[in-house]
């Protein structure tokens, strides 16, 4: 499910980019910044970069196993899991392009406020599972931040935060049948 939304919504970004800036090049790229060994993982640069840096359960919707009556007998099934992600756009732009760091950074927030749910309906290719993916604007502290790029294994560098809200990870595996009672049997 993630691995479907999130190269999405990059593929979408990086049109956005080429229409509102007349560039022919992808300036989008989902990756981490720094790779286990502490080497930068992307070639070149002047791109954003968009990273997965947090999954949390949503636990205000949080369902317990219920049953389901089918043919007779019932199932007792998993309870959907409803996450959020926590992703970061960061401009990874050499020095001397700092203002054109800031464009992209720009942009991106520009998309976002356009475009802030996506959904079968307005995103072709969005698995079939997802039924809306909503992308929030969120405020960090800067010792918030701050962690994020330590935890990121680099340096600041501008970003903007979103949260987005709601995949719901959803189970047809049935765990166990019961038969239903279909009489008394009293002689």
């Amino acid at each position: 499910m993630i691995h479907n939304l999130l190269p999405i919504v990059c593929s979408e970004l990086n049109d956005y980019f080429r229409s509102k800036h007349s560039t022919a090049d992808d300036r989008v790229v989902l990756s981490n910044l720094i790779n286990q060994d502490g080497t930068i993982a992307m070639e070149g640069g002047n791109m954003v970069v968009c990273s997965l840096v947090n999954l949390e359960e949503e636990t205000t919707l949080k369902s317990t196993a219920g049953l389901s009556a089918t043919g007779g007998s019932y199932s007792s099934i998993s309870p959907n899991i409803h996450v959020n992600l926590t992703i970061i756009f960061s401009s990874f732009f050499s020095g001397k392009n700092y203002v054109e760091a800031l464009k992209f950074l720009s942009s991106t927030i520009y998309f976002f406020q356009s475009k802030p749910v996506f959904n079968s309906n307005n995103t072709p290719g969005l698995s079939g599972n997802i039924e809306k993916a909503c992308f929030d604007l969120t405020t960090l502290s800067f010792h918030d931040l701050n962690s994020i790029f330590q935890m990121l294994g680099a340096k600041y560098m501008p970003s903007v935060v979103y949260r987005v809200r709601m995949l719901t990870f959803s189970s047809d595996n049935v765990d166990d049948t019961i038969p239903a009672i279909s009489g008394l049997g009293l002689n």
